[in-house]
């Protein structure tokens, strides 16, 4: 088979999200998505954070229209800081003759030099990264993919999408500010967090 490693902590999970993974499958032919919501980031604190109940339960709103996603709690039963090389190792006895394909956002791709293990992490997978419809952006990133050490060009892949211009940080500061959100993420997602009173002082 071939799947898709999607990774995030989805707090809350938002359109970008899903439109990169619509066309990471379209793009790709994946077989399957697994969605990973991180236990906690290297680089964040757990009190920034949604309870992983409420993120399992918006994501599982927001893919529950995509063909073959699934959503792994494997990081979430590790516990403790996550990281994309401790969950690659696990998923790589769990599907031994399959093909890994790491799905990141532009941002991510261009600080993956810093990912811990970053060099073993592309001996397990393909890389392939979303970028937005800007081709200064995409000069930007294959020229810091061709220079990424241990990359292998024939595994790596870039793909152009119509992305949603918002991250789960802004979401989250909107929600507080009494904005409204209802644009920026699937339309379920947006009658839990209501519903739920989540994100709010």
């Amino acid at each position: 088979m071939r799947i898709g490693i999607y990774g995030g902590a989805f707090n809350p999970v938002h359109n970008g999200h899903i439109n990169l993974a619509r066309k990471a499958k379209e793009r790709l032919t994946l077989d399957k998505i697994l969605f990973i919501p991180t236990a906690v980031p290297p680089h964040k604190t757990d009190d920034e954070f949604a309870s992983r109940q409420d993120r399992y339960n918006m994501l599982a709103l927001a893919i529950e229209d995509i063909d073959g996603a699934e959503i792994s709690c494997m990081e979430f039963e590790r516990g403790g800081k996550s990281y994309t090389y401790d969950t690659l190792v696990e998923l790589k006895r769990i599907y031994p003759d399959d093909e890994l394909f790491l799905i990141i956002g532009s941002d991510q791709l261009m600080s993956f030099h810093l990912w811990y293990r970053s060099g073993d992490i592309l001996s397990m997978v393909s890389l392939c990264a979303g970028v937005r419809e800007n081709e200064e952006e995409k000069h930007q990133m294959l020229h810091y993919a061709q220079n990424l050490d241990g990359l292998d060009y024939d595994r790596f892949y870039l793909f152009q999408f119509p992305a949603v211009r918002v991250s789960s940080s802004d979401i989250r500061q909107r929600i507080k500010n009494g904005m409204d959100i209802s644009g920026l993420i699937p339309q379920k997602v947006y009658k839990y967090i209501i519903e739920k009173r989540l994100y709010r002082v």
